[in-house]
């Protein structure tokens, strides 16, 4: 059963139903050029450090939350990281706090799954390593996206050359969807 949960993180990752991690990855890698691969999966890492530890924490049950507020404040992390790009004047630039918010709005979203990873995780296994497979298969999953998203933006930039613009554009979509969620939410 052990080698399942690293297809259950990239599942999890890539599941359309749950496309919340899928557009904070959006939001995530707008300002970025292709370039500049090794930033965002940089920054993907963090997300996923954050991710981890708050998944390892609540499926131990050393932390509780209320779900309700989780599955607000993922919304919420979209809208954030969506609107930062939207006024940030420097594309490229990332600095240890870009590294420290996104592995926050990492513990935010590893909250919200935690509920169905207690579900899928096997008592007689060390949580240990069901959280470390998972937590790769994660990491995978969204290395996966990062590279469709650079693909469709390559595409997209043969059409749209000024990046901020494209960004703008990237960033309204994924503001507009995560207020819709937020607002679902409440």
């Amino acid at each position: 059963m052990t080698g399942n949960y690293f297809l259950q993180g990239i599942q999890h990752i890539t599941d359309l139903e749950g496309y919340d991690h899928m557009l904070f990855l959006a939001a995530l890698c707008a300002p970025f050029s292709i370039r500049q691969w090794k930033t965002v999966l940089l920054l993907a890492t963090a997300f996923t450090v954050g991710h981890s530890i708050s998944l390892a924490l609540a499926a131990m049950q050393i932390i509780q939350f209320n779900r309700d507020i989780i599955e607000l404040l993922i919304a919420i992390s979209i809208l954030a990281a969506a609107v930062i790009n939207i006024f940030k004047t420097k594309m490229d630039s990332v600095s240890i706090l870009s590294y420290v918010i996104t592995s926050a709005f990492g513990i935010i979203h590893g909250m919200g799954f935690s509920g169905y990873f207690r579900m899928i995780s096997d008592d007689s296994e060390s949580i240990i390593g069901q959280l470390f497979l998972f937590n790769l298969g994660v990491e995978a999953g969204q290395i996966f996206i990062i590279l469709l998203f650079f693909g469709l933006i390559y595409l997209v930039s043969q059409v749209v050359t000024d990046r901020r613009k494209l960004c703008i554009a990237i960033s309204v979509v994924a503001a507009l969807l995560a207020s819709w969620m937020a607002v679902e939410r409440i």
